[in-house]
């Protein structure tokens, strides 16, 4: 099977979803993807239990994922419905349907996309349709519905009473928590074509920590928005558009006042959070998210290739490049394992030891769009078809 890897926007918001066909062609294929791996399972995961919610997201470019606190599981479809799941057992508490708000008659539907997040006793939520909505997480009524300057792809973090959102225009918005009241926007000047996504921000130290599509890291103040750093992780060369894309469109992580992050025809990048100085950097090339634990960072790449790197040294550790041009997920750490999803719908359980296949699960014929949603004792995982699926984490924890 072949396929077309990468994901692209033009800055007037019309989408391509390039899967399965060339972007300048019909009939000519771009890249092999790899045959599925096969190997001798060490490791035999468990669904707890499957659910479903809606259509899930078709076709579409999405960053919905679940999410989960210490006893519900919460999820949302492209077209508006969001449910609430027992987090043991999958019985549903409550479902709501948002498709037919009033916001939404004149789009073609609600457009879900920017992921769910909890804060308190709320979950917040973004759209396609540049909408913020923030439902009640104990009985899935809207508390409020606000208007933003441009589609939230990305998911919505919250810190101090606000929450924070960054658009595909380039503009990271504070919105009060309680009210949806506008704070302060901070504007950021987009190139012309980008990849289709934005990056969800982090918050640490009272500053947000975000990638851009010119491929900068930047911190502004929570408090007031004031741009504080900016760095560049990568820089676009080439003689094309498309060969000049340097989207930071990964969720970057803080630990112990270190920023990692991942930029498309960029590198994997850590920064001091207060100084704003690069410690290190090596050439790695990727757009989805990557996961920290026990001092070492991993991640997937543009091509699907999988790394474990030191956190400290930036010193590759192994390689893993069985997957190549599957559209592979970013990365969820389970205990002994790290585990990736794909295009055609396979879950995969790598060895963090190593770098081996562990254990292979066909979950949806659909596909595989995020990385499943890590919880205590479980990880969720939203297919494509919209199935919620909670599997048992292995019981070492490493």
């Amino acid at each position: 099977m072949k396929i077309w890897l990468k994901r692209f926007a033009v800055m007037s918001g019309s989408a391509l979803l390039l899967t399965g066909c060339s972007l300048f062609s019909s009939e000519e294929d771009v890249v092999e993807m790899a045959e599925l791996p096969v190997f001798e399972a060490t490791y035999q995961p468990q669904i707890a239990w499957q659910e479903n919610i809606s259509d899930g997201v078709d076709k579409y470019y999405s960053q919905l994922q679940p999410v989960a606190d210490n006893k519900n599981v919460y999820a949302a479809s492209r077209n508006g419905e969001v449910k609430a799941f027992s987090i043991n057992s999958g019985k549903l508490l409550w479902s709501s349907d948002f498709s037919e708000h009033e916001s939404n008659k004149l789009k073609r539907s609600a457009r879900f996309s920017g992921g769910i997040s909890i804060a308190l006793d709320t979950l917040f939520i973004g759209t396609e349709n540049a909408q913020v909505l923030a439902i009640d997480k104990d009985n899935g009524k809207l508390k409020w519905l606000v208007k933003v300057t441009g589609e939230v792809v990305a998911q919505p973090v919250y810190s101090a009473g606000k929450v924070v959102v960054y658009t595909t225009r380039g503009d990271l918005i504070a919105l009060d928590s309680a009210t949806g009241e506008t704070e302060w926007t901070l504007t950021n000047k987009q190139p012309k074509l980008t990849l289709r996504g934005s990056a969800t921000p982090s918050i640490s130290q009272g500053g947000i920590v975000y990638g851009r599509a010119d491929g900068f890291v930047s911190v502004a103040l929570l408090e007031t928005g004031q741009a504080l750093w900016q760095l560049p992780v990568a820089r676009p060369y080439g003689a094309t558009e498309l060969d000049r894309l340097v989207d930071a469109d990964m969720q970057p992580i803080i630990s112990n006042n270190v920023v990692y992050t991942l930029a498309y025809n960029g590198n994997l990048v850590a920064i001091d959070l207060l100084k704003g100085q690069q410690l290190w950097d090596r050439k790695y090339s990727g757009f989805t998210n990557i996961a920290l634990s026990g001092g070492v960072l991993y991640l997937s790449d543009y091509r699907g290739y999988v790394y474990a790197v030191d956190s400290k040294s930036g010193e590759e550790l192994w390689s893993n490049k069985q997957l190549a041009y599957r559209n592979v997920t970013g990365v969820v750490v389970a205990n002994e394992y790290i585990v990736v999803g794909d295009s055609e719908g396979y879950l995969h359980w790598i060895n963090r030891e190593d770098g081996q296949f562990a254990a292979q699960q066909e979950l949806d014929s659909d596909g595989l769009y995020m990385e499943p949603f890590a919880a205590k004792n479980h990880l969720f995982l939203q297919t494509r078809s919209g199935k919620i699926i909670a599997i048992e984490k292995p019981a070492f924890n490493k």
